[in-house]
């Protein structure tokens, strides 16, 4: 949401209310052996036509991502590869070797604030399938 640089890249998608952002260089994924994938969605209320969170919504999951997520990239115990937000829903791809801890340090931070409540989806040896969809979108 915040930093776009060379990594990454803004999908152009058929829905005008969708941003999609998917990472183009994955060179770290050679630390993620087991390929989990841990998908973060937050269910936001929508507040105009065009079906985008709140001001304060996108920075709080900003925030996390500037300020949390890649903390643990570079203490390589996950690697996030695409950032969805699509009507009513934002949704942090991420894919770890050890599903609990991703999601055991991931809820550290979010409990911090109970407004954006938060769901977790997990796909064992997903092996980057998921990616690979969201680059052909």
């Amino acid at each position: 949401m915040v930093n776009l640089d060379e990594h990454w890249k803004l999908k152009e998608t058929k829905n005008i209310n969708q941003m999609l952002r998917v990472r183009e260089y994955l060179e770290p994924m050679q630390i993620i052996s087991n390929k989990n994938l841990v998908v973060i969605i937050h269910k936001f209320h929508v507040a105009d036509d065009i079906m985008f969170p709140d001001a304060s919504c996108l920075a709080f999951f900003a925030s996390f991502e500037q300020n949390h997520l890649k903390q643990l990239e570079n203490e390589k115990k996950l690697l996030l590869v695409a950032v969805d937000i699509f009507e009513g829903e934002m949704k942090f791809y991420i894919y770890c070797d050890d599903t609990k801890q991703c999601i055991h340090d991931c809820i550290s931070y979010l409990k911090s604030n109970p407004l954006y409540s938060i769901d977790f989806e997990i796909y064992n040896h997903d092996d980057f399938k998921t990616y690979k969809k969201l680059l052909l979108i």
